[in-house]
């Protein structure tokens, strides 16, 4: 494979190795070469454009590392599966962090190594890219919608062509299953799989298929099983304290702990202190967000979720001018947005709170309602703002609060979760799983009843009920999708009607907002396509969403 045709990204932060090795990427034939200094910088560059390859410095400096970027690079859907990564490290010790890592590189190297060496590895990576480039260009990014159906039939494709990828086209092909909620058909691919050869991903597969058809001790045992076979695969140890973090918090967060004895991670260090302050483990918590924030002086790994749960955790351990200072920090490493200004609020009602100044509590917890008044909150904040209006003697607030939120994501578990951990904070566990089940209840049958409506041929009755929640509910992609389905029906069977047409191009693009993976996203863009004429307006294919806590001065 020639590498005269292809783009590539060099990212370090040393401008003499930048040089060095964009002189041997050139002699192995690499012309076109852009360079980033620092993970800013990539950012920048790969949000912009799209590259064959990418070489990248394990150490970047300010805190951050390549193996960090790469993992905010997949989350972010920044970098198509089609780009090659390749890691160049000095340390010797990478190899067990890039075969432990859920967001493993496509090959590494170790310093120093010849231009040819370089060379070879690339193109290697280069050419199996191109054997499963069929899957690859329907999967979704940041920019593209996907569609998992297709890429579906390309691993069967592939798979009855003998291809010699056959394992990687397997495991693709069940996290698509996995992802579109068919976990009988992924837990029989795992199994076939396991059958031919023991593999960590197909273990932990295996595991997932098993807990998402509800077989938790099933799925449990597997996974203490691949933890005993593979004890540092870090995918196994994230399943595992996602299962326990249901029944037994305590227990995720020592699994935590394994995990980040095994690699470090900014995410899974929020993830403990998370479950640290759960646990009422305070001095833990503490000392976990601590490094979270402090480790990272980029700001591009950072959260809000970072400096609110270092005040909250200070403020359970009495050191309420700790608390006060990471709630002004936050605002000074992150974007001011409304988001940001209610959540610092809806912190600070509950750290002064808790050290007896009434009045300032109030005062804090009057400024977050009314952002919340003038703005659309995230959910995080949203479910922040409640967890102080509990705080501040507003529980009909918090409750009515907790329900939107509920409404709005009612297929989102972890946002769900996060619901019932607030009631469980303010004493009302039992209480918040009945709210809760009963609005995800209430979510399905109001989708569900319009389906009928629509079935018994009672379309106007169907679109009228599904666009006004679509409108009320902006972020539930599963109302979204079936209004845009009721609008483009009515089309169908009644004739052409632009301003139809148009509300149900904004409600599919509000779902693509909303949820860009969502399975059902290919299927209603396809009809809508269908049905547009040639000049109607095309759909947004930008499934962008800035993850909360953007980078930036306040």
């Amino acid at each position: 494979m020639d590498l005269r045709d292809k783009s590539g990204l060099l990212i370090d932060d040393l401008a003499d190795m930048r040089n060095a090795m964009r002189i041997q990427l050139a002699d192995g034939g690499l012309d076109r070469c852009d360079m980033a200094r620092n993970v800013k910088e990539a950012v920048a560059k790969l949000t912009l454009k799209r590259y064959d390859l990418i070489v990248c410095d394990y150490a970047l400096g300010q805190g951050a590392d390549g193996q960090q970027l790469l993992e905010l690079l997949r989350r972010r859907q920044l970098m198509p599966l089609s780009t090659a990564f390749l890691m160049v490290t000095g340390e010797s010790g990478y190899e067990q962090v890039a075969t432990a890592a859920e967001y493993a590189p496509d090959d590494y190297l170790i310093k120093p190594f010849t231009s040819a060496t370089l060379q070879a590895r690339l193109v290697r990576i280069l050419e199996k890219k191109a054997a499963l480039m069929p899957v690859y260009r329907h999967l979704p990014l940041a920019d593209k919608r996907g569609d998992p159906e297709k890429a579906l039939a390309a691993c069967d494709e592939l798979l009855a062509g003998d291809s010699r990828y056959q394992f990687d086209v397997l495991r693709l092909k069940g996290d698509l299953l996995i992802g579109l909620e068919r976990p009988d058909e992924a837990l029989q691919l795992y199994e076939g799989a396991l059958q031919q050869r023991e593999t960590p991903w197909a273990a932990v597969g295996r595991a997932r298929a098993l807990a998402a058809l509800g077989r938790t001790e099933e799925a449990s045992e597997n996974l203490h099983k691949a933890l005993d076979a593979y004890p540092n695969y870090l995918a196994a140890y994230d399943s595992l304290a996602a299962l326990l973090e249901k029944s037994d918090k305590g227990a995720a967060q020592d699994v935590v702990e394994r995990a980040l004895k095994v690699a470090p991670s900014t995410q899974r260090t929020r993830r403990l202190g998370g479950l640290a302050l759960e646990n009422k483990d305070f001095a833990r918590a503490e000392t976990a967000f601590r490094r979270a924030v402090d480790k990272d002086r980029s700001g591009f790994f950072k959260s809000h979720d970072d400096y609110a749960g270092l005040a909250k955790s200070c403020s359970e351990q009495g050191k309420t001018k700790e608390a006060l200072g990471a709630i002004q920090d936050m605002g000074q490493h992150f974007v001011r947005t409304p988001e940001l200004a209610a959540r610092q609020a809806a912190v600070e009602c509950q750290v002064q709170a808790k050290a007896g100044n009434t009045a300032a509590a109030e005062a804090a917890l009057q400024r977050a309602l009314q952002l919340g008044k003038e703005a659309r909150l995230d959910p995080n904040t949203a479910l922040e703002v409640a967890q102080a209006c509990f705080v501040g003697g507003r529980a009909d607030e918090a409750r009515r609060l907790i329900e939107a939120v509920a409404e709005d994501h009612h297929e989102n578990v972890d946002v769900l979760d996060r619901a019932q951990s607030v009631f469980a904070h303010a004493g009302l566990g039992d209480e918040g799983a009945v709210l809760l089940e009963a609005t995800r209840k209430r979510m399905i049958k109001l989708n569900n009843d319009a389906i009928a409506m629509s079935r018994r041929g009672e379309l106007d009755q169907a679109m009228e009920m599904l666009t006004e929640a679509a409108d009320r509910l902006r972020n539930n992609c599963q109302v979204s999708i079936n209004a845009a389905a009721a609008l483009l029906t009515h089309i169908q069977r009644n004739g052409m009607n632009m301003e139809r047409l148009e509300r149900a191009r904004g409600y599919i693009d509000q779902a693509q907002r909303a949820n860009p993976t969502h399975p059902r996203l290919a299927e209603i863009s396809d009809l809508y396509r269908k049905v547009a004429p040639a000049d109607a307006s095309a759909l947004d294919e930008s499934g962008s969403v800035t993850e909360q806590g953007e980078p930036g001065a306040g």
